[in-house]
């Protein structure tokens, strides 16, 4: 089924308000999950909202808080979350790191004890919309196995970066370290698939399995890039966790229940600008990314650069409406 975007956004402010959040954080935090599913990221979207809710009415996510700044330094800044809704406080940093960057050319606000962001990569366009780069990460509970283990002992830690273009077709990645997201498992389990395309972790057994259902039951996710997925993961959930002091993947792991909260985030913001102009940017950018966009591709397989696809998706679900799974959407209205 397809439903349009502003139906989407006024059922998803109207289920947040009677959960006493503050009006402009309940439109705010619908309009991002509306169009997180409207760019084509339904795991972090719309699927994601009994989640959510759920978390608030068992009280980790505390919707009428939001972030203060504790301390800072030239460009660096330490923020609290205060237990408040995960995309406001992203929102509330990214820009604030964008301001200080505009001052001093780079600017890192780390922020401790907040909650899920959703999608990453929400706060990486925010950055290339005002014309910044921007190095976005974020730490979770323990849901990886690190390398040449068996065990959930790594968070899989998203990291998103954002290059902007003059045209508006910015350059955006959005990843987790683990070989699938736990959206992505999710999707596949809610679709009824019984084979994700690769291994996606282990089972009870010490097997990778690519049983999508397995995988989620285990909490075994395997890293994407073996060792390499690892190294990195765990270096993230460092320096976010030390550059905002507050939890670590290992501290979370210990609090009690199982929603993702409490996290670490760090927003890294490059004013190019500040020492060049925007027309040598954009030369250096269109470039690279001609000579990939002009690589022979694979049979089959179509060639992009991250980011580009969304551009589509957008067009179509804004004409033909959001795609949305029956038994998601009827289990949302349910919530009213």
């Amino acid at each position: 089924m397809r439903i349009p975007f502003e139906e989407v956004k006024a059922t998803l402010k109207e289920i947040l308000m009677g959960r006493n959040t503050p009006e402009p954080y309940a439109q705010e935090v619908a309009h991002v999950l509306a169009q997180n599913s409207l760019d084509g990221v339904y795991t972090h979207g719309i699927n994601r909202f009994v989640a959510l809710i759920n978390s608030i009415e068992l009280g980790s996510v505390l919707p009428a808080e939001t972030a203060r700044r504790v301390s800072g330094l030239g460009g660096y800044e330490i923020w609290d979350g205060q237990a408040g809704l995960g995309i406001i406080n992203a929102r509330i940093c990214t820009q604030r790191a964008i301001e200080l960057a505009k001052t001093h050319g780079i600017a890192c606000v780390s922020i401790r004890n907040s909650n899920h962001w959703l999608r990453g990569g929400t706060y990486g366009i925010m950055a290339a919309q005002a014309g910044m780069l921007g190095i976005i990460f974020t730490n979770t509970r323990a849901n990886m196995c690190a390398w040449g283990t068996m065990e959930h002992c790594l968070g899989n830690n998203p990291l998103v970066m954002a290059v902007p273009r003059g045209n508006g077709e910015h350059v955006i990645m959005d990843t987790s370290f683990s070989q699938y997201s736990y959206g992505k498992l999710q999707l596949a389990k809610l679709e009824g698939r019984i084979a994700m395309p690769d291994p996606a972790g282990y089972d009870d057994e010490g097997n990778l399995s690519s049983d999508p259902a397995e995988v989620l039951r285990c909490k075994r996710l395997i890293s994407m890039g073996k060792w390499k997925g690892s190294s990195i993961a765990m270096l993230l959930d460092l320096i976010t966790s030390v550059s905002s002091f507050g939890y670590s993947s290992a501290a979370l792991a210990a609090l009690e229940g199982t929603d993702e909260r409490a996290c670490s985030q760090t927003f890294i913001i490059i004013n190019p600008l500040a020492l060049g102009e925007r027309e040598q940017a954009d030369a250096i950018v269109d470039e690279a990314l001609e000579m990939v966009l002009g690589a022979t591709p694979v049979p089959g397989e179509t060639v992009r650069y991250p980011g580009q696809a969304m551009l589509g998706i957008r067009k179509e679900n804004t004409q033909l409406g959001i795609p949305v799974h029956e038994k998601v959407w009827n289990k949302i209205l349910s919530l009213k």
